[in-house]
């Protein structure tokens, strides 16, 4: 997918039209190939504190919908937003190489995150079991507060997101304020 492909799944026409929660929804759950070129021309024109804000309210959301005994994947997804955030913050900081940190690890989440990962869902009692990413097994502890139905989730195998050295990066960025 190209800017222009990129663009158009968004709904906007220039980069600095990214403002609102769909947007950020939009590209994080998309499953298909992005160029890293249009993820860095994206980057590169949304306004970052925006950027900040979208990636809190989404991560806020998200992590509402984490099943109570999956405190692993909890930490992990808390931790990619500090991430994220802690590069957005460099970003507007001015910091060299910061907009290509930020779109390269944006897209490697947003990857992990939407189809790299794998999810075991059992739903109780029939045993039927699925495979799915991380976005979907949320989705399915979403709906089962909804309607009632049951599900296990082994979310072991998904748990393998690298995140150290942009930690570090955060850390460092925590540390000047």
């Amino acid at each position: 997918m190209d800017k222009e492909e990129l663009f158009a799944l968004l709904d906007i026409e220039a980069g600095a039209e990214f403002e609102y929660f769909e947007n950020f929804a939009d590209f994080v759950e998309h499953e298909g190939l992005i160029d890293s070129d249009a993820v860095y021309e994206l980057i590169t024109d949304v306004d970052m504190k925006t950027f900040a804000e979208l990636c809190e309210s989404y991560f806020y959301e998200t992590l509402e919908n984490v099943p109570g005994d999956q405190i692993d994947l909890y930490n992990l997804l808390e931790n990619v937003k500090r991430v994220l955030v802690g590069l957005s913050e460099a970003v507007r900081k001015g910091e060299d190489n910061a907009e290509l940190n930020l779109a390269d690890e944006f897209n490697r989440f947003r990857l992990w995150y939407s189809s790299e990962s794998e999810v075991e869902v059992r739903k109780v009692p029939s045993g039927e079991t699925s495979f799915v990413p991380v976005r979907d097994a949320l989705a399915d502890a979403r709906l089962e507060k909804l309607n009632g139905e049951e599900y296990l989730y082994d979310f072991s195998n998904a748990l393998s997101y690298e995140i150290e050295e942009f930690m570090m990066t955060y850390a460092d960025l925590a540390e000047e304020n």
